[in-house]
C-alpha cells in the first residue's frame, strides 16, 4: 500500500534532483529517502529513477507518475490554504457577507434577531459587491451570503429569502415626481443612472427596465451599487432605477421614490456554500433571517407606502 511519506520523498527528490537535497527538504537522512522510494517502487510495480554513475534519473514512468502526484498535492495545498485562514480568522463565530446596501438596512435587524437566539456569538460582517460574493462564497470564506438573486452557479446553494418592488428615484423637484407611477416611456431622453455590467447581477438591467428600444434615456453616468445610484440622483446628476431598501435614508436628502412599472422584480437569498453541510450557527442565521422577512417592513411601506417587501411563499 502506498504511503504518504512515500509519495512526498518521490516528489521532493523530482523537485531537488538528489537524494541529499529530498533528505535536507524533509529533514531526514539520505539512507531514509532511498528506503522510501525503494519501497514505493516495490508498491507501484515499476521503477521510477535509473541510478547511472551514482546519479538518478527519473525514467518516463517517474515523469507520468510525477504529474497524478502534483495534481492531487495542489489539492492539499488548497486544503493548507483553508487550514491556515481558518487559523489566522479564528474558526468560532459566523462570517457573513452581503452587498453594501443590505449590510444597513437588511442585515441589522436579522443579527438584532439572531442575538436573540445566539447571545454573544461573534459575527464577522463582510460588505462586497456582488461578484466578489460569489468568489468567497465559492472559496468557503464565507459561512452564509445575504444578497441579490444570482443565476445558479457551481459551488453555491440558494434559498428565497424577499422580494422587493423596482423604484425610480428622483430629486423632489423632478418634474415626473408628481407622477404616481413611473413608465419606461418617462424614462426616454432623460438623463439616467444607468448600470455598469459588472457580474450576474448587474448585467442586461437596461433590457430588463426598457425592452423597448425606441425608449432612449441619457446615460449621464453609470455604476454598479444601489447607494451610488442614490447619491448621485441626490446630487442632481438624474434619475435612476433603484432597489427599495435605501429609499428611507435617501428620503431626507432630497430624494423620492415612485414605484416603477414593470414585471420584474428585486430578489433577495440567502446563499451559502453548497457542502451539504451547515453548523447550528448557520441554521440559526438562517432562522433569524426568515423571520425579519416575514415579519418587518424595513420602514420603507409606511413611510412612502410605495414599495413593500414580500416574502416568498
Amino acid at each position: 500500500m502506498i504511503r504518504f511519506r512515500q509519495v512526498e520523498a518521490f516528489r521532493c527528490l523530482m523537485a531537488t534532483g538528489t537524494s541529499v537535497g529530498a533528505a535536507r527538504r524533509m529533514h531526514i537522512t539520505q539512507p531514509a529517502i532511498s528506503r522510501l522510494i525503494a519501497d514505493l517502487e516495490a508498491d507501484l510495480g515499476f521503477r521510477l529513477f535509473n541510478r547511472t554513475k551514482g546519479r538518478l534519473e527519473p525514467t518516463m514512468a517517474a515523469v507520468r507518475f510525477y504529474r497524478a502526484v502534483e495534481e492531487n498535492f495542489l489539492g492539499l495545498e488548497r486544503l493548507k490554504q483553508a487550514a491556515e485562514t481558518i487559523r489566522q480568522e479564528a474558526s468560532e463565530g459566523l462570517t457573513v457577507t452581503c452587498q453594501p446596501i443590505l449590510s444597513t438596512a437588511l442585515l441589522p435587524p436579522i443579527l438584532r434577531e439572531f442575538f436573540k437566539r445566539k447571545p454573544g456569538m461573534p459575527v464577522k460582517v463582510d460588505t462586497a459587491n456582488s461578484p466578489e460574493i460569489l468568489v468567497r462564497l465559492q472559496d468557503l470564506k464565507v459561512d452564509i451570503a445575504v444578497c441579490q438573486a444570482f443565476p445558479p452557479i457551481a459551488g453555491i446553494e440558494t434559498e428565497p429569502l424577499l422580494e422587493g418592488n423596482v423604484l425610480c428615484a428622483m430629486p423632489a423637484a423632478h418634474p415626473l415626481a408628481r407622477k404616481e407611477l413611473i413608465t419606461p416611456e418617462d424614462l426616454h431622453e432623460q438623463e439616467v443612472i444607468g448600470w455598469l455590467s459588472e457580474g450576474p447581477l448587474s448585467r442586461g438591467m437596461e433590457e430588463v427596465y426598457l425592452p423597448d428600444p425606441a425608449i432612449r434615456p441619457r446615460y449621464t453616468i453609470r455604476t454598479h451599487t444601489s447607494q451610488t445610484r442614490y447619491a448621485m440622483v441626490a446630487n442632481g446628476f438624474g434619475i435612476s432605477i433603484v432597489e427599495p431598501f435605501a429609499a428611507p435614508m435617501w428620503e431626507p436628502h432630497g430624494v423620492v421614490v415612485r414605484p416603477f412599472q414593470t414585471d420584474a422584480r428585486f430578489q433577495y437569498v440567502l446563499a451559502y456554500p453548497s457542502t451539504g453541510i451547515r453548523s447550528d450557527i448557520a441554521h440559526e442565521f438562517r432562522e433569524a433571517a426568515l423571520a425579519v422577512a416575514r415579519e418587518h417592513d424595513f420602514g420603507i411601506a409606511t413611510r412612502q407606502d410605495l414599495a413593500r417587501s414580500t416574502v416568498l411563499a
